[in-house]
């Protein structure tokens, strides 16, 4: 009898593989897993799921009552002999909302809450009719809000007035989640283990329950609601002249999205009387503001992100690069003002807290993008990464910084050069140890301003209100653990995030190239990124695909030291990091979020292969580590034409946007107001 050797038997063997992707721990005995998303495929007679988000060997389906059908979603786990135990259906692989759930499902621990968690919800929702004779009423206090058009959770709203000294009281009002969320329930339980809110193009998965999250906590006009307050006296130069905290009772009076603020303040959409001079206060207030932290040395680097509309049956019909608007800025502006009262004064009153902290850039790390900036003919200043001083490190990196920003290379793209800029920072994160945030120049900053969607900001609204005396002393022992707990489950919503739209967009592609007969057309396209195997492109300002090597003409090419280049070993041809290149779509892989392309026209001819340069072939695309008050969350788009791409419009489904030439992005600023500084 032949002796049985472990790990050959076709288990065994799929046993490994899944251990080496990750999908089950090496040491299980029982190759059981958590739930993952998956896709059905016939593989000869037999039905096999593939993972879908994760990295994995297909699997044979198990026999169950579940009898799903070649394309179907479902989320399965293995069962013994390491075949897929289908757990539920989640829908088809076709059906964009479907395919986000699976991503969801996929994603996170759990979708939805506990029936404890919903019922302490329920309880502390009755809360909101108690009378609190501690409270400030401000309820007679002009007081608005500007959200997203599909917001439903409004942490913040803001009031502004006169003085007869010729100053401004700037009012900003943050939902008092605090009140409802007390330390130690099931319900704080589960908002911690959460982290935070996660936001996909269809919805959202809410750190709190909706009962609170949309309902009682969420600032809704018209409706008394509990807030905590940051009363702040600011001169004409936007100097803080005094500053108080507490807690309040407001009533919104005006819900308004940041479209609807911004053609007012172009003049093509009246301005209500009584909302004009607070608004107008605001706006100048605000750009003042702005300058001040422009002066101060603050970064700015933006990246475009894409909002997407859709039709009355679920489908995205469209995708706009993102805009930074004028009434961004305004909430941004007031919304850091008061993180940093907040953060200032918990420093000075000694109570341990969680701050939002960016370190200045490691200097190798600043030097290698110098490096890489003038391996791509850009000019840079000297600089020793061995002898930088602290000083040193943050003019060079705000010097750079200011430059992509403002200025782009003649054949090279914008959006590659901002992100090599993104890549040499360091990681905004959580933590209690107070070291400032470079990218605000800010010397003390928390987040404060989204209790809702953030659970540092719950941290903060319980020290700060503990210290007032007006709540409970929060328990601060483990508090460096829940800062860093919730730096990674940042991390982790924000790549959700971003595979949701990868997502979106890959269906808008191959609905718009099936629609248009466009499978052929030539699309403009910047280089993102390079590896051995390839590149990332960008193409549309919005999409983004994969040039596999392979596809390259004539030659075997190599990635240069710097990962700037892939350099033809014969030729010397080479293609480069923000080079302008014409490109075609060779496949969507839609549940994924997946563009393979190839190189289109007179790129890919042999003839070409004299030794020249060709980064600059042809043309067009787009990269954020914007902090933002409000604090979350993305990225790509296209365009119809004949031979090549439209660009600069709206990216439709159909082939009647107007067609224009490719150029760089515009700086924009993410639609939900969830950028992450």
């Amino acid at each position: 009898m032949a002796r049985h050797t472990p790990g050959r038997s076709r288990s065994g063997r799929r046993r490994a593989q899944l251990a080496r992707a990750g999908l089950i721990p090496a040491g299980d005995p029982t190759g059981r897993s958590a739930n993952i998303a998956g896709v059905i495929v016939r593989r000869g007679k037999s039905l096999e799921v593939e993972p879908l988000f994760q990295p994995g060997p297909s699997l044979p389906v198990e026999r169950s009552p579940v009898r799903p059908q070649p394309g179907d979603l479902v989320l399965f786990t293995f069962s013994y002999g390491f075949k897929a135990q289908i757990v539920r259906p989640l829908g088809k692989s076709n059906v964009l909302g479907d395919v986000l759930e699976a991503l969801l499902a996929d994603s996170l621990t759990q979708r939805g809450f506990s029936p404890k968690v919903l019922a302490e919800a329920a309880v502390a929702a009755g809360w909101n009719e108690r009378t609190d004779p501690y409270r400030t009423d401000l309820r007679d206090v002009y007081t608005f809000t500007i959200d997203p058009v599909t917001a439903q959770d409004f942490d913040d709203a803001l009031s502004f007035e006169r003085t007869t000294a010729g100053t401004t009281v700037v009012y900003v009002h943050i939902a008092d989640v605090s009140y409802f969320v007390q330390e130690g329930t099931a319900l704080d339980r589960e908002a911690l283990r959460r982290g935070n809110s996660v936001y996909v193009a269809t919805g959202v998965e809410p750190m709190l329950p909706p009962q609170l999250s949309s309902g009682v906590c969420s600032l809704r006009p018209g409706e008394d609601r509990k807030a905590v307050t940051v009363e702040m006296e600011l001169d004409d130069q936007g100097r803080v002249l005094r500053s108080a905290f507490y807690r309040s009772l407001i009533r919104s009076d005006r819900r308004m999205d940041y479209e609807q603020v911004e053609r007012m303040f172009r003049g093509s959409e009246p301005t209500d009387p009584e909302l004009r001079g607070p608004l107008d206060r605001g706006r100048t207030l605000a750009q003042t503001l702005r300058e001040v932290r422009g002066a101060r040395g603050s970064l700015h680097i933006e990246s475009t992100e894409p909002e997407f509309e859709w039709d009355d049956k679920g489908q995205v019909v469209a995708a706009d690069p993102s805009e930074e608007l004028e009434s961004h800025r305004l909430i941004e502006n007031f919304m850091v003002l008061a993180n940093e009262q907040v953060a200032s004064f918990l420093e000075r009153e000694h109570v341990p807290t969680v701050y939002r902290v960016h370190d200045l850039p490691d200097p190798f790390n600043l030097e290698r993008l110098l490096d890489t900036l003038a391996g791509l003919g850009l000019p840079t200043p000297a600089f020793d990464a061995l002898e930088a001083t602290p000083q040193e490190i943050r003019r060079v990196a705000r010097g750079i910084a200011e430059w992509v920003d403002r200025y782009t290379p003649a054949g090279k793209g914008k959006a590659a050069l901002v992100q090599q800029v993104l890549r040499a920072q360091a990681r905004a994160v959580y933590q209690t140890v107070n070291i400032g945030h470079f990218g605000l120049a800010s010397q003390t900053y928390c987040h404060f301003t989204s209790p809702i969607r953030r659970y540092p900001d719950l941290l903060v609204h319980r020290g700060l209100l503990g210290r007032l005396g007006l709540g409970p002393e929060p328990s601060t022992t483990v508090l460096e653990d829940w800062a860093e707990h919730c730096s990674i489950t940042e991390r982790e919503a924000a790549k959700i995030e971003l595979k949701a739209d990868d997502i979106v967009l890959a269906h808008l592609l191959k609905r718009r190239l099936d629609e248009d007969g466009r499978q052929e057309s030539v699309f403009e396209g910047q280089v993102l990124s390079l590896t051995r195997r390839g590149m990332f492109v960008l193409f549309e300002r919005l999409f983004q695909g994969y040039l596999p090597v392979s596809e390259l003409p004539g030659d075997y090419y190599d990635l240069n030291e710097l990962e700037t280049a892939l350099v033809g070993r014969r030729s010397g041809r080479a293609y480069k990091l923000a080079d302008l290149l014409p490109v075609r779509v060779t496949a969507v892989d839609e549940a994924r979020g997946r563009v393979d392309l190839a190189l289109a026209g007179d790129a890919d001819e042999d003839d070409d292969l004299d030794g020249r340069d060709t980064g600059a072939a042809a043309a067009g695309r787009n990269g954020s580590v914007r902090e933002r008050g409000r604090g979350g969350g993305r990225s790509r788009g296209g365009g119809p034409g004949g031979g090549r791409p439209a660009l600069g419009g709206r990216l439709r489904g159909s082939g009647k946007t107007k067609t224009t030439r490719t150029r760089a992005p515009q700086a924009a600023r993410p639609p939900q107001g969830r950028g992450r500084r």
